[in-house]
């Protein structure tokens, strides 16, 4: 795409070009044309006017646009006719759906990008890591994302700008998910073979993948191996009373709390030298085991110190304030130093105003962990 011309669809006055005019300007010189400034499909009744101009030039052409145009099948199929040969996505709106707070978001988004496909036409992918709120886990996201939604052209970069992942982690992250994207297997799954654009996309993969197999080998960091165990959320089963961490709240029953997961973030402070856990959603006895079952499985013996975040946690049932600590009391006394906890204590507040008074086991937890900011 970088090769191609550039072609407006926005004037100078801010608004939206005539197609007529636009598709002039893309028959005046050979080659094809990238249409940039507004994204394709937004204005349906626009592309579509837009799409049977360029039609009648004849001319290759691509077009920035976003995931939503694949609610459209008809569009698509009449953009694919009219000479468009690929759609340029992201960075923004964001690919990777980072602000869904739905489970099932990220597959989604391959759905909809599997579906550009099947019009015939080829993606390219802009996605940003690094960005602030991001974990460990962001790289195994994009490249399962990009490899699921038969993105063509990938393209990661690293975010411009402060946030809270290292340099070297992100450095390390970003190679690791080039070489995994140009693996012999996830070149022919993204790419295909169908048609001569999906041929020219397995051969431009294929030189790409000749210079990143010459950069130095990207392992995944002890991060990013934590955040691929942590990555799946878990369900919430128990039919026990909840009691929500906000205050001014009321105990959520079992029946409020049917759909309810539990998503775990892992990323490292190199501040602090620790490996940070963020938990969000609901957590019970069963999910908490599961969790506890995970970071051993990642981690192992590690002496590295683990900070559990509180900060996205907003119901907690009775059975992991009474049995889940009374089976873990002596191991918590034995982590002593190692475990830590953040955002306990507004936790452990809105607890006790929510139970009137009453928190099972609140004191194991200020006596054995300390609080860390």
């Amino acid at each position: 795409m970088l090769a191609w011309r550039r072609v407006w669809l926005v004037g100078p006055a801010g608004r939206l070009r005539a197609p007529a005019q636009v598709a002039a300007e893309c028959g005046e010189e050979d080659g094809g044309v990238l249409l940039t400034a507004h994204r394709f499909g937004q204005v349906v009744s626009y592309a579509r006017l837009l799409c049977r101009h360029l039609a009648v030039r004849a001319r290759p052409w691509a077009a920035e646009s976003e995931l939503a145009i694949a609610r459209e099948p008809g569009l698509l199929r009449l953009a694919r006719r009219s000479g468009c040969r690929a759609l340029v996505l992201g960075p923004e709106p964001d690919p990777l759906v980072r602000e869904a707070r739905e489970p099932g978001a990220l597959r989604a988004a391959a759905r909809a990008l599997r579906r550009i496909r099947r019009a015939g036409l080829l993606t390219v992918a802009h996605l940003t890591l690094g960005r602030e709120g991001d974990d460990a886990g962001v790289f195994a996201r994009a490249v399962w994302l990009s490899t699921a939604g038969r993105v063509a052209f990938p393209r990661l970069t690293a975010h411009e700008g402060a946030g809270r992942m290292s340099p070297d982690e992100l450095g390390r992250g970003l190679a690791w998910a080039a070489r995994a994207l140009h693996r012999h297997r996830t070149i022919w799954r993204r790419t295909g073979i169908v048609g001569a654009d999906g041929r020219a996309a397995l051969v431009a993969n294929y030189r790409l993948r000749r210079v990143i197999m010459r950069e130095p080998t990207g392992e995944p960091t002890p991060a990013m191996r934590l955040a691929r165990v942590l990555a799946r959320p878990i369900r919430i089963r128990e039919r026990v009373p909840f009691v929500s961490t906000l205050v001014g709240a009321v105990a959520a029953g079992g029946v409020q709390v049917r759909s309810t997961w539990l998503r775990a973030r892992a990323r490292r402070d190199d501040a602090r030298a620790a490996f940070v856990i963020r938990l969000e959603g609901a957590i019970d006895a069963r999910a908490a085991r599961k969790l506890v079952a995970r970071v051993r499985r990642a981690l192992g013996r590690t002496p590295e110190r683990i900070v559990i975040d509180l900060g996205g946690l907003e119901l907690v049932s009775l059975t992991v304030l009474t049995h889940f600590l009374e089976e873990h009391a002596s191991r918590l006394a034995e982590l002593r130093g190692r475990l830590a906890f953040r955002n306990l204590r507004p936790a452990l507040t809105a607890l006790r105003r929510n139970l009137h008074g009453m928190v099972p086991n609140g004191a194991l937890l200020e006596q054995a962990l300390e609080e860390t900011s």
